[in-house]
Formats: C-alpha cells, structure tokens, sequence
C-alpha cells in the first residue's frame, strides 16, 4: 500500500469518526459488514450447504455504552461473537449473527440477530428479521416488570451495488417489538427505522462499511434516536482481519422525563473469515 492510500484510509477514519461525534447501538440488530458472496456457493446450485461468516472479538476504548438492557451497569467494554451466512438460493441469503457482552471482569448481556433476506430485483430486497437481548446476571426491570429487547420486523432494501461498493438505503417496520423510542426507556414503543448503509472496497485487502439508522415511533418519519456505526477492516492473510471504527447512539429530541442522552465507544478488534 502507498503512502497516498494510506493518508486516504486514514481520512476517511477521521471524518467518519467526526461524522458519529457530531450526527448521530447497543440494542440487537444487524451489524453491517461490507460482504460479497460467490452465488455458486448457494444450496440450489452446489446441492450442499456452504456457510460463510467470521469469528470476531474486539475491544471498546474509549466506550460509555452501559452493560445492560435497562442501560445500567459499567462501561460495555469487550464484545465477543460470530456471523454465518448461507447462501439458499443465488437470490436468498440467511444471517445469523451473536454478539456476548463483557464489563471487563463478567459476561453481562448477549444479543441474538437472525434475517432473511430475499433479492426481489436487481435494486430491491425483502428482509425479514428478528432480534432479542438478554442479559447474563443481571435483571432489567421497565415499570417494575423484567425487561429486556426483543422485536420482529419486514423491510425493503433498494441496493446500488458497484464493482467494489454498494449504496442501500432501508426500511424496517416492527412488530411485536417493547423498544422504546429513547435511550431513558420512555415513550412509546419504537414502529420504524430507516436508514443507509455504505460499503466500498478500496482493494482486495481493505474494506469500509457504515450503517446509519433514525428510530422512530411513528411510520415514515425521521425519528427520535439515531444511531451509527463505523467499521475499517484491514486483511493481513486470508483468515485474519484487523478492525478499527466507532459507534453511535443517542437521542434526537428531548425524551418525555426531559432528558437527553448519547453513548458512544470506539472498536478495535480482530476477525477470522471462513
């Protein structure tokens, strides 16, 4: 790599950093990696399962995001987990995806994510998901009741894929879902997020992706809470990536108790491809 890309890279991490900051997760969703998948591999075409995905830990410093559903707790602190991608169909793609929780010292929370996602046409998908979290050794409570996150949803993806990047703005609609539409745990219950999602890659050894998305508690509107992530990885040898990046989270309007809260945390971390 020359030392002009690397200046570049290093950019691009910056104002991406300063754009988290300045704009805009800790609840169960999909965390966005910039991925291409070889439709030969699917299971109409091979007549065998072929799973692709990683194994990935990472640790969060600096991070104020809270351990637990209730968002109480010590700082968030380690993240440990995997993705699998099987490939159905050339057009059908299933995502599992774990994601454990640590403080530095105990397990406190692991969050589930599964979705189907089914290319409709060139420039539109079908996504059908469903998220929960549940803390490990600790009870969240919301007016005295346990709590923690769990919700199901349908969306539309209308993709702009490139040679080596794509644009794809969503829309997710809940149902059956107790999030709250700010980060105090007050309001009603979330209905909405839409959102855009980038990933390009500058060669076959670096890889940016970046999700943002506006929660709202009411259909077709910007919404109350915003969130992002921001994720540069860097390919060493064919099972090992390096992974830098931030996150996101915090309220756009002033809550209902009259608060206003944010969290963020910055990622550093590895990853093993399969």
């Amino acid at each position: 790599m020359n030392s002009r890309i690397f200046i570049k890279l290093i950019g691009i991490v910056v104002i991406g950093h300063l754009l988290l900051v300045l704009g805009t997760p800790l609840h169960g969703y999909e965390l966005y990696l910039f991925r291409r998948f070889d439709s030969k591999d699917s299971l109409t075409s091979t007549g065998k399962v072929v799973m692709h995905g990683e194994l990935f830990g990472q640790i969060q410093s600096p991070s104020t995001f809270p351990s637990y559903n209730d968002l109480s707790g010590e700082d968030d602190r380690w993240n440990f987990g995997f993705h699998d991608y099987w490939l159905i169909t050339p057009s059908t793609l299933l995502h599992a995806q774990l994601v454990t929780h640590d403080d530095g010292g105990k397990r406190t929370k692991f969050d589930w994510h599964f979705s189907l996602r089914q290319d409709l046409l060139r420039n539109l998908a079908l996504i059908v998901g469903h998220d929960s979290d549940h803390d490990s050794d600790h009870l969240s409570l919301l007016r005295g009741k346990p709590f923690y996150t769990n919700r199901n949803y349908i969306g539309l993806a209308l993709p702009f894929p490139g040679r080596d990047f794509v644009i794809e703005p969503f829309i997710q609609l809940f149902h059956h879902t107790n999030l709250r539409a700010h980060l105090d745990l007050s309001g009603e219950k979330l209905e909405q997020e839409i959102g855009l999602r980038l990933g390009g890659a500058f060669s076959p050894y670096v890889a940016l992706s970046l999700q943002v998305i506006w929660q709202s508690r009411r259909v077709f509107r910007p919404g109350e809470t915003a969130l992002a992530d921001l994720i540069l990885r860097f390919r060493v040898a064919p099972w090992l990536e390096f992974a830098m990046g931030g996150s996101f989270w915090g309220d756009r309007l002033t809550s209902p108790a009259g608060n206003k809260q944010s969290f963020y945390k910055l990622v550093w971390g590895i990853a093993i491809p399969f």
